[in-house]
Order: structure tokens, then C-alpha cells, then sequence
């Protein structure tokens, strides 16, 4: 199902080559032209060679979603995951590689994960016992969405791989979508512990894991790397930073519902200056919440055990008809027929 969308976000380019690269490599690989992936979107496979070279995420979904019609039902996005390397982050990648332990390696991956151009983001949630990796795309499409969320997480196995070594493993992953019909591809690259139908997608490890200590760890490179890195980072931030900030303080505070004036405060700024510099971004706080609400909604579908009261509860409706109008005003469809539109898709 297409979507149109005039989100300011949309069209700004900052997607990462390597991405794209991975993805007409592998698609190459089963049979598919890359060229015929890029066709009439404004750059080429040569172009894609270029590490400075941003794409936007409107071209980028196009051309997600031309690989994924030509090889439906395959796993696509755990090919490319898995085939990445650190390298495939660039100067973030170096900079992981340097870090003291795994700890050190998500927080700083957090931290500037905008400057890698991925489609998904993440954000570390440490527990005594267990930690969890939460992921999730934004994008307004259930199709770029799992596979944002599948090459996420087989890259974070290889890097990891990378970071620790092959004794690394996860307890368990969880996705908020229903179990695919290559199920055995998931096993394959993420190993046998899946929980599909869940309420977040996310890897679990044994906490402990984030007190290890990296084996390449160097403190002088690592200061020379990271002030590099910043530098870079400002760049990136002047297009994308005040939105990105916005959009998971709502995510975050979703389900209980995410006012502007707490946000505003959290940033040290009245609601009004946040309003206007949403505005000199050409987007409101409403319109943002809107965009955070229709990509969950469209993740929480995905799974058809999940009831729909209780998705309109995780995205802070107290009326389920409040949800319906909204749903019904984004896609043109009822939840319960986007449902039925994304299981029935082949």
C-alpha cells in the first residue's frame, strides 16, 4: 500500500550509501539489477560509492521497496544486516571499535547513531539482571519498517561479533510483528530464542555483557576519534537534531501522553521558542506526535494477535474511536483493514 506524506523529515537527505550499497549488492545477488533499483531516483550504483553521499529517506523507501516487491517473502533485510561490517558506519564505527567496554560502545552508538544514516533507532535500556536494545523505524510504512528493524538487528549481531568476539550471544530477540514465513532465516543469522508479537522490538542480553571489556581499546585514539566524530556530528545535528530530539521525547512518553511544555522544559526552552524553531524546520509538535503515533500504530498492526484497544492504549488514546478517526485520516483505511491489508500482502 503506498502512503503519501509531506513530513519534513521525509525529504531530507541523510541516509547512508552503505546502505543502499549493501542492499543492491545482495539484491544483485539473487538476481535482481541494482541499476534497475536506482532507476529515476537520482543517483546511481556508482554514486552510492561515495561515502559522503546522503540519500533521502523518500528515495531510499523507494528503492527499499523495489528490492523487497522484486524478493518478497525472503528476508531481505537480515541479508543485508548481515552481510555489513563496522566499517559499513564509518568514522562511528571506528570510534566503537576503540571504546573501553560494550557499554561504552552502545551509549556512544547512541549517541550519534544519526551520523551512521540508518533507517531505525535505538535506545539502551539497562536492568540489574537484563538489558535491552529497542529499536524502531519511523518510517510510514509497515514493508521499510520490518526491514529497517531486521537489517538493525543482524548488523548488531556482526558488530557485536566484532566488538567482543564470537562468545558474544543474546538471551533472546522480541519483534512487534507476527512470525514471518522465513522464520528459519531468523534462527539462521539471529540464533533460536524469538519472540514474535511483542510489544517492542528489541534485543535482550545478560547485563554483564556491558561491563566487557573490548579487546582493541586505545584512550588516545579513542579522544582523537571522538572529537572527529563531533565535528562531523554538528553537521549532521544542524538538519536533524531538534526533530530527532522531539520525536523520542514523545516516543518515550507515548502511552502517557507527551505534552509540549514538558518537552520545551526538558530542552531548556520556553514551549513557545520550541515552537518556533519546530516551525523554522517547517513542522509543529502535533505534527510530530502525529508522525511517532502512525509509525507505532503501523509496527502494533503488524501483529494480528495484538487487540486493538490495546494498541490505541500504547499510543496514548483514551478512545479507541479517537484512534480509528486518526488511523482512517493517515492511511484511508480502519486499523483493522490495514491489518488485514498487510497480513493478506505477499
Amino acid at each position: 500500500m503506498s502512503i503519501t506524506t509531506t513530513d519534513a523529515q521525509f525529504d531530507l537527505a541523510l541516509v547512508s550509501p552503505f546502505l543502499l550499497q549493501t542492499l543492491a549488492e545482495v539484491a544483485h545477488d539473487k538476481g535482481v539489477s541494482g541499476e534497475r533499483l536506482c532507476r529515476g531516483l537520482g543517483f546511481t550504483l556508482e554514486e552510492l560509492q561515495d561515502p559522503a553521499q546522503r540519500i533521502s529517506y523518500r528515495q531510499a523507501v523507494t528503492m527499499i521497496q523495489r528490492a523487497l516487491a522484486a524478493l518478497p517473502e525472503r528476508g531481505l533485510g537480515l541479508w543485508v544486516g548481515h552481510r555489513n561490517v563496522l566499517g559499513t558506519l564509518g568514522l562511528l564505527g571506528h570510534v566503537l571499535s576503540l571504546c573501553k567496554t560494550l557499554r561504552d560502545a552502545f551509549e556512544i552508538g547512541q549517541r550519534f547513531q544519526h551520523t551512521s544514516g540508518g533507517m531505525a533507532v535505538y535506545t539502551l535500556r539497562e536492568g540489574a539482571g537484563e538489558s535491552f536494545v529497542e529499536v524502531e523505524c519511523r518510517l510510514p510504512y509497515a514493508d521499510v519498517q520490518l526491514f529497517a528493524v531486521e537489517e538493525f538487528f543482524a548488523s548488531l549481531v556482526v558488530y557485536n561479533n566484532a566488538l567482543i568476539g564470537r562468545e558474544f550471544q543474546p538471551l533472546r530477540f522480541e519483534f512487534t510483528h507476527a512470525a514471518p514465513a522465513y522464520e528459519a532465516e531468523y534462527q539462521r543469522l539471529l540464533g533460536p530464542n524469538l519472540h514474535f508479537g511483542c510489544l517492542h522490538n528489541r534485543m535482550v542480553i545478560d547485563s554483564r555483557w556491558l561491563d566487557m571489556q573490548l579487546p582493541s581499546h586505545q584512550p588516545v585514539a579513542l579522544r582523537q576519534a571522538l572529537n572527529l566524530l563531533e565535528l562531523e556530528c554538528a553537521q549532521v545535528q544542524q538538519k536533524m537534531g531538534l526533530l530527532q530530539t522531539v520525536e523520542r521525547a514523545i516516543a518515550r512518553d507515548l502511552a502517557q501522553g507527551c505534552h509540549i511544555d514538558k518537552v520545551a522544559s526538558e530542552l531548556n526552552m520556553s514551549s513557545r521558542t520550541l515552537r518556533r524553531r519546530l516551525t523554522e524546520h517547517d513542522m509543529t509538535f502535533d505534527a510530530l506526535q502525529e508522525q511517532v503515533r502512525r509509525a507505532r500504530a503501523m509496527s502494533l498492526l503488524s501483529n494480528p494477535e495484538m487487540p486493538i484497544e490495546r494498541i490505541a492504549e500504547e499510543l496514548g488514546y483514551s478512545d479507541i474511536r479517537g484512534f480509528r478517526r486518526a488511523f482512517k485520516r493517515w492511511t484511508g483505511l480502519s486499523p483493522s483493514a490495514y491489518r488485514d491489508e498487510v497480513i493478506a500482502a505477499p
